[in-house]
C-alpha cells in the first residue's frame, strides 16, 4: 500500500479519514493511503459525531459493521499508530467508509512504503478529467532525500477509466519522496515517500534482477547490471508469451510458468517476448488474445483494452520475480497482407508500451523484423527514425534500444545485411541486433555478420538475437543449436538467442478460438518443442563461461592453424574451423566443431608455454581429464570420442 502526503502541526483535533472501499485508496487532510483495486462496499451506514464531508443515512448491517471496524481498527495499528481510534467509528456511503480521527500528537509524517532496490514499484493516481490512452498528463519527480543530484522523473499511463499508473524502479537504498506534476487538478500535487531496502546476499543469489537495470558497460562490447556485474544474455524465444494459449493458469501453474521454470532450469537468462503477438507474421493480422482479450477493444478505431495489458503486467512481474530479463519488441509492424498499424499507431503504441514497462529490467527493440514494413505496409526509414526517437523521448532510464532484422538478404541496400546496421549512426540506437537465417546453409553467417558488426564504429554490443531455429526434421538439431552458441560467443556476441520451431509461436491445435500460432513445418505442439534438446545445450555454456572473465574474451579465431593451414572461415557446407576467443592476460577458449579428428591445431603467433590446458565436453557440461602443460603452440589431441565437438580452456598457470 502506498502512503503519500503529511500532516504538518495541529492541536489534538477531530480529523474525518476517507476510505473508498472498493479501491483500497485512503486520504485525509494532506494524507493519501493508496493500494490497487479490489471490490467494491455494500450498504450505508452512520454514526455519531461530526459529520463527514457530505451525509449519509441508512444503518449498516451487521456482518458488513464488523468489516469496517476490522478494516479501520488493522489500518489505524499498521499505518497510523499515533491515532487514537475513535469509538463512533464510521459513516459508509457511496461506497466510502469515513472515519472519525482524534489525532493524538502534535504532528504526523506520512508512513513511507518499504520497497527494493530496482524492483518495480507501482503507484495508482485518479485523474479528475478524462484523457486519451496515448497522452500523458502525469509526471512524478523521485528524490532521494540525502543526495540532491538523486533524482528521477518518470510518466504515469493509462490504465483504465481515470486510474492512471505511475511506475519505477529506484536505483539507490535510502529515503526517496515524491511528487507528482500535472495539469489535472486530480494527478497533480499528489506525494508520498519511498523507503528503498538494498538486497541482501539471498536475495542476489536468487535474483540476479535484484542488481539493477540492464545497461551497456563501459567497453561498449557487453552488458552488465547496474552494480557492475557483467550479464550474460542468453535468450530463449516466445514471441507468443502474452497469449491466452501461453497462459497463467488459476494458481500460477498455467503453460507460461511451466514453461519458465523449464527455462530457468536449463540456464536461460533471458526471454525473447512480444508485447502482442498475432499481427505482423499472420497473413490477415487477426491479433492473440490474452485473459484480458486483445489489446484493443476496437482495432479500427485503436482503443486500447486495458485489461489485455494488465494481464501482460502479470508476465512481467512474474519474469522479473524469476530473476529474468525480457528482450522486447512491440510487435511485428509488417510481415502480413493486411496492415492495421499506421507509422503513427506504432509510435503512440510503443511509446505507451515504454512508460508502462520502463521499470521492467529489458532490452527493447523497435519492430521485429523490420523490412516487411517497408515491403508490406508503405514504411520508409524516416519512420522507424522517428519511432525510435520517440520511444527515446519516453526513455529516461535508459533502456538499451535496437531494431530486430529479416534474415534474408534481398532487402534493397543497405537493409539487405541481417543486422540493424543500417540504423548504426542514429541517436536512438546503442546496441545491435542480428537474425542469421533460418535455414542450414546460412549457419556461418554468424561469424560474418557479427565481425561486420563489431568492425562498426563507435562500438556498440552485438546481440544474435535470432539464429537458425531448431526443428523437429533436423536431425543434429542440439549439435547445430550448440555450434551457434560456441561460435557466436568466442565471436564476441554479447549474447544469443535460441528459438525452436513450434515453441516461439507456442503451437497448440486446441486452442479453443483457433489462434493456434503460425502453422510452419511439422507443426510441432510446444510441449514437445520445449523438450527439444538443444535447449539443453544452454546451460553448459553457460557453465563453462562463468568461470572465467568471459566479457574480456576477443575474438580470435584468426589465430588458429588448422593443419599448418590459416583457420578459414565457415562455409555454407563447411563448419568444421575452429572459433576462438582469447583475454590479454592469456586465458584462451577454442571451440573445435565435429570434423576435426586427426588434424593438428595450433595458435599462431604466440608459444603457449606457461600455461595449461584442459578439454571441456560441452555436451554434458563438464571437465574431462586433468590440466595438461602445454610447451608449444600445437593444442593437444581432443578426448575420445574426436570426432564429436569439444571446448578447450588455455589458462596462464596459477
Amino acid at each position: 500500500m502506498q502512503t503519500s502526503g503529511a500532516l504538518g502541526p495541529m492541536p489534538r483535533n477531530l480529523l474525518w479519514l476517507r476510505a473508498p472501499l472498493g479501491a483500497e485508496e485512503y486520504s485525509g487532510e494532506g494524507l493519501r493511503l493508496a493500494g490497487s483495486p479490489r471490490r467494491p462496499a455494500e450498504g450505508i451506514g452512520g454514526c455519531g459525531g461530526t459529520p463527514p464531508p457530505a451525509p449519509g443515512t441508512g444503518a449498516l448491517p451487521g456482518p458488513e459493521w464488523q468489516r469496517v471496524l476490522h478494516g479501520f481498527s488493522a489500518l489505524s495499528r499498521t499505518l497510523l499508530p499515533d491515532f487514537f481510534r475513535c469509538r463512533a467509528l464510521a459513516n459508509v456511503f457511496g461506497g466510502t467508509a469515513w472515519f472519525l480521527l482524534a489525532v493524538g500528537t502534535p504532528s504526523l509524517r506520512a508512513a513511507a512504503t518499504t520497497v527494493g532496490q530496482w524492483a518495480p514499484h507501482e503507484i495508482t493516481l485518479t485523474a479528475a478529467q478524462e484523457h486519451r490512452w496515448w497522452e500523458f498528463p502525469v509526471r512524478v519527480t523521485f528524490r532521494r532525500e540525502d543526495d540532491a543530484a538523486a533524482r528521477l522523473t518518470v510518466e504515469g499511463c493509462w490504465d483504465g477509466e481515470r486510474r492512471w499508473l505511475v511506475r519505477v524502479a529506484l536505483p539507490q537504498p535510502g529515503r526517496w519522496t515524491w511528487r507528482s506534476q500535472s495539469a489535472d487538478t486530480g494527478l497533480d500535487g499528489k506525494s508520498g515517500a519511498l523507503d528503498v531496502r538494498a538486497p541482501d546476499a539471498a536475495e542476489l543469489a536468487t535474483n540476479p534482477n535484484r542488481r539493477g537495470q540492464i545497461r551497456i558497460a563501459a567497453d561498449r562490447r557487453h552488458f552488465e547490471y547496474a552494480d557492475g556485474t557483467p550479464f550474460l544474455l542468453l535468450a530463449s524465444t516466445l514471441w507468443a508469451a502474452n497469449t491466452t494459449r501461453c497462459g497463467l493458469g488459476p494458481h500460477e501453474d498455467g503453460p507460461f510458468f511451466t514453461h519458465l521454470a523449464d527455462r530457468q532450469a536449463k540456464g536461460f537468462t533471458t526471454i525473447l517476448l512480444q508485447y502482442f503477438h498475432g499481427y505482423g507474421d499472420y497473413p490477415d493480422s487477426p491479433g492473440h488474445r490474452n485473459e484480458g482479450g486483445k489489446p484493443y477493444v476496437d482495432i479500427a478505431a485503436k482503443e486500447l483494452n486495458p485489461a489485455f495489458f494488465q494481464l501482460l503486467d502479470v508476465r512481467l512481474r512474474a519474469l522479473w520475480e524469476r530473476g529474468f530479463a525480457v528482450a522486447i519488441p512491440a510487435t511485428w509492424w509488417g510481415k502480413t497482407k493486411q496492415c492495421v498499424f499506421t507509422p503513427e499507431d506504432a509510435r503512440r503504441m510503443s511509446a505507451y508500451c515504454a512508460v508502462r514497462y520502463g521499470a521492467c529490467n529489458a532490452l527493447w527493440s523497435l519492430s521485429g523484423e523490420y523490412q516487411y514494413a517497408f515491403k508490406d505496409c508503405g514504411w520508409t526509414p524516416a519512420d522507424f527514425t522517428a519511432l525510435g526517437a520517440e520511444v527515446q523521448r519516453h526513455n529516461p532510464t535508459h533502456r538499451p534500444l535496437s531494431i530486430h532484422p529479416s534474415g534474408q538478404i534481398t532487402w534493397p541496400a543497405p537493409h539487405h545485411v541481417q543486422s540493424s546496421r543500417p540504423f548504426h549512426g542514429e541517436a536512438w540506437l546503442d546496441h545491435h541486433w542480428l537474425q542469421t537465417g533460418q535455414s542450414r546453409d546460412r549457419l556461418w553467417n554468424i561469424v560474418t555478420r557479427l565481425a561486420e558488426n563489431r568492425a562498426l564504429t563507435p562500438a556498440r554490443p552485438v546481440f544474435c538475437s535470432e539464429a537458425f531455429y531448431e526443428r523437429a526434421e533436423d536431425a543434429e538439431r542440439a549439435y547445430h543449436t550448440r555450434w551457434q552458441v560456441w561460435t557466436a560467443l568466442l565471436n564476441g556476441a554479447a549474447g544469443f538467442g535460441y528459438g525452436a520451431e513450434g515453441l516461439w509461436q507456442f503451437f497448440d491445435p486446441a486452442d479453443p478460438e483457433g489462434e493456434t500460432g503460425k502453422k510452419i513445418g511439422r507443426q510441432v505442439r510446444w510441449q514437445e518443442a520445449q523438450h527439444f534438446e538443444g535447449s539443453t545445450q544452454i546451460l553448459p555454456a553457460r557453465t563453462f563461461l562463468s568461470g572465467i572473465d568471459w566479457w574480456n574474451l576477443t575474438p580470435a579465431r584468426e589465430r588458429i592453424r588448422v593443419a599448418g593451414a590459416p583457420n578459414p572461415l565457415p562455409t555454407k557446407t563447411d563448419l568444421t574451423p575452429p572459433q576462438a576467443a582469447a583475454t590479454a592476460s592469456g586465458t584462451w577458449v577454442v571451440y573445435v566443431p565435429r570434423g576435426n579428428a586427426g588434424r593438428a591445431l595450433a595458435l599462431a603467433g604466440a608459444g603457449a608455454a606457461g600455461r595449461s590446458a584442459r578439454w571441456f565436453d560441452p555436451r554434458r557440461g563438464e571437465f574431462v581429464g586433468h590440466p595438461v602443460a602445454l610447451g608449444g603452440v600445437t593444442l593437444p589431441s581432443a578426448p575420445i570420442p574426436a570426432e564429436e565437438d569439444w571446448v578447450l580452456l588455455i589458462a596462464p598457470k596459477s
